[in-house]
């Protein structure tokens, strides 16, 4: 299920030599919106692992609003795949389109840094679409 993780605007201090948003100020976004979606499956904290498929399709300007989409897309043993999904909505014409998408992997870990079970630490209420990813009807 598809859902705003996060929501901001870019500004200024966001943009390269050509005015355009840096790509790892993009990913670090996109990173961050992910983080959130995770939190609502598991209590445990979750380092990310991988970006996969990430694709940038068009450029971010100063002061366009951005809008970061995420859906968990497959449950492992101790990973989270999320699939990422950034929207600008445009300062000049409030138009909206992608600008990127991706996947990306996160694994569960403990105090110490170590990989847990997903299912040991899986909130006590989850979506009904993440029990059944785990084969729990």
């Amino acid at each position: 299920m598809r859902q705003l993780s996060l929501k901001g605007r870019t500004f200024p201090t966001d943009l390269n030599h050509a005015g355009t948003a840096f790509g790892g100020w993009v990913m670090s976004k996109m990173d961050k919106a992910a983080s959130i979606q995770i939190e609502e499956v598991i209590s445990s904290p979750a380092v990310t692992v991988s970006v996969s498929n990430l694709n940038f399709i068009k450029p971010i300007h100063n002061g366009d609003v951005f809008m970061v989409y995420t859906k968990v897309d497959r449950i492992g043993n101790a990973s989270i795949d999320i699939g990422v999904e950034l929207i600008v909505r445009s300062r000049e014409d409030l138009s909206e389109y992608k600008v990127t998408q991706g996947v990306f992997t996160f694994v569960a870990v403990d105090e110490k840094g170590k990989p847990v079970q997903i299912r040991s630490v899986l909130r006590s209420y989850v979506a009904p679409y993440i029990m059944e990813m785990l084969g729990d009807k």
